[in-house]
């Protein structure tokens, strides 16, 4: 075998070659990297611009879902100590007279919070009907004010109501909580915790304040904040707030 050998010119031009291959491999290397970053940077500016769809709410269909248009409130009864004697009397009054003169359309549900227990309840479920109405009237006359204002408690759970009857009905119609209390929540962090998930879910809160003018945090989060200081002034103000009700519209959250 023959031995060829090898110029310094050729050694200086392999070496610059290889050079070359090694930078251009780097040059590809960093490219590469860098459109990776775009990526992830296109990726994270697209999601800082995409356009908030206001719809929090999951898209999803529980058993027994249908297309319905019909709004849905849910009532927060305050029987808490604070309201014994005569402004338990007339509020009971003046909600049960409420529930009967609402739409036969409209789905109601009732949760209250009084002496039987140091947290609240559910006591009737959304639903609608004379049989509804009666049921809500007689749980109603049950309340004896006693025990604190687990408000925080409450929220949580006619949002949570609310939001799975909205689901059912296919997205379709409204929903609202109307709270009626007359002093701030004895669950603070809970209250706190369920107005966060009221609003991250876009349940529209409707306060009226019995007895304690404008001086309440929930008007702060209220869509609608209402006072009244004797029963005609409740019923008047729990009208106004079905006032923009519309069962023809779909909800676009």
């Amino acid at each position: 075998m023959k031995h060829f050998p090898i110029s310094h010119g050729a050694i200086f031009l392999a070496a610059l070659l290889a050079a070359g291959c090694e930078k251009r491999s780097q040059v590809i290397e960093i490219e590469t990297a860098a459109t990776e970053t775009v990526s992830e940077n296109s990726g994270e500016t697209a999601a800082k611009q995409a356009p908030n769809d206001r719809e929090p709410i999951a898209n999803t269909a529980p058993e027994g879902s249908s297309m319905d248009p019909s709004s849905n409130a849910y009532i927060v009864f305050d029987g808490s100590g604070s309201m014994a004697g005569q402004p338990i009397e007339e509020a009971k009054r003046a909600v049960a007279a409420f529930v009967a003169g609402a739409p036969e359309d409209l789905n109601i549900g009732l949760y209250v919070f009084d002496a039987t227990g140091t947290s609240g309840r559910e006591v009737v479920p959304l639903g609608r009907g004379e049989a509804q109405r009666k049921q809500i009237a007689g749980e109603i006359l049950k309340v004896q004010a006693g025990n604190g204002t687990p408000l925080g408690a409450a929220i949580n759970a006619g949002s949570k109501a609310l939001i799975q009857q909205f689901q059912k009905q296919l997205r379709y119609g409204d929903i609202r909580l109307i709270v009626v209390t007359d002093g701030a929540a004895s669950d603070q962090r809970e209250f706190d915790e369920s107005i966060q998930f009221a609003r991250k879910f876009n349940v529209p809160i409707y306060t009226v304040g019995f007895r304690i003018g404008n001086n309440h945090p929930l008007r702060r989060y209220s869509e609608a904040y209402f006072t009244a200081n004797d029963e005609k002034q409740l019923l008047g103000a729990m009208n106004e707030t079905l006032a923009e009700l519309d069962d023809s519209t779909v909800l676009d959250f």
